[in-house]
């Protein structure tokens, strides 16, 4: 992901603003994001916003950007109990938050407690913001850690350092994830696709951001293999392939912690719970394509079984069986 890049477009089909009036923008950023002043610092003929918002399930993914100009702007204290991420992908500023001083720009984010005020002066600036709410990363973390541990109401650092590894690939992981909800799943409810983003963008945020449970997410004894964990889960998978199957919903039916279920099934099959549940839909959708009527499509079909990507469903469609999905097509009957 290459934030400083001006000409790219992030969530273009999910725009609610856009605007040069500041009057106009300071109305709707008081009520997306609770902004209670915005000012123009300089070059005020340059200013030109743009902001984009769409649903992840419980989360609220934005883009904002503000032209080419510098601004200035303020939240106040509120009962938002909530984080908000800040990844910037153009731009710097300085940010005073609880009592510090922090820079931002495309090597480095930021975490901010929306029940805190904030003032940020930001130049040419542009980020991703993603909207947390804390009883639903807690609860994450809790499935992650499988409940073990006392503390799983995560603190993060307020500062993010995006150029090191785990902070590409938060930012790799929401630029894949924007795209997806700008592309192939734009207007597409389909809660197993829509689950599973979710998921993979609050794992990857507690597992690559430092936080309060990092050791505990990090430093779990791995046990052996675990058959009658591995086998609530399997059999779950095998039983409701055709619903959202989240890593949560998997880690209470296994009756044990994240790790532990990933560790045994690992052992047990050589690959990940998720990556099972990925062959086990493949393999429905095999027999739906050899089993279809005149007329159904190979996007269909994909559809059905969770696969919003067509080309994707095909690449992981060609590894497991060697041939295309259009070929199975053909040979139904």
């Amino acid at each position: 992901m290459r934030h400083g890049d001006a000409c790219v477009t992030y969530l273009e089909n999910h725009q609610v603003l856009s605007s040069r009036d500041l009057n106009e923008t300071r109305a709707l950023l008081a009520d997306l994001n609770s902004i209670d002043s915005l000012d123009l610092i300089e070059r005020p003929a340059f200013f030109d916003v743009a902001v984009r918002v769409t649903a992840l399930g419980d989360l609220q993914v934005l883009h904002s950007s503000f032209g080419d100009c510098r601004i200035q702007l303020r939240t106040p204290e509120s009962d938002n109990d909530a984080l908000f991420m800040i990844i910037p992908t153009e731009g710097d500023g300085t940010v005073q938050h609880q009592g510090r001083d922090y820079t931002i720009s495309t090597r480095r984010g930021l975490i901010r407690d929306m029940r805190m005020p904030l003032f940020a002066d930001e130049d040419r600036f542009a980020c991703f913001g993603v909207r947390l709410p804390k009883d639903i990363l807690s609860k994450h973390c809790r499935m992650l850690l499988g409940n073990d541990g006392s503390a799983t109401d995560p603190g993060f650092e307020i500062s993010l350092d995006l150029a090191s590894a785990p902070g590409r690939h938060v930012c790799n992981t929401l630029n894949y994830i924007a795209q997806a909800l700008d592309g192939p799943l734009l207007n597409f409810d389909n809660s197993i696709v829509l689950s599973g983003l979710q998921d993979l963008l609050l794992t990857n945020i507690l597992m690559m951001l430092p936080n309060s449970c990092s050791e505990l997410l990090h430093g779990q004894t791995k046990s052996n293999a675990v058959p009658h964990y591995v086998k609530r889960a399997r059999d779950y998978i095998h039983a409701h392939a055709h619903t959202p199957i989240t890593l949560e919903t998997l880690v209470q039916h296994a009756d044990c912690g994240y790790r532990t279920l990933q560790t045994a099934f690992n052992a047990a099959y050589g690959i990940s719970p998720m990556a099972y549940l990925k062959s086990v839909r493949l393999s429905h959708a095999y027999k739906d394509l050899l089993d279809s009527e005149d007329g159904a499509s190979v996007a269909e079909i994909a559809m059905k079984w969770g696969f919003a990507h067509a080309g994707r469903f095909s690449q992981s469609y060609a590894r497991q069986f060697g041939v295309l999905p259009s070929e199975t097509l053909r040979k139904r009957h």
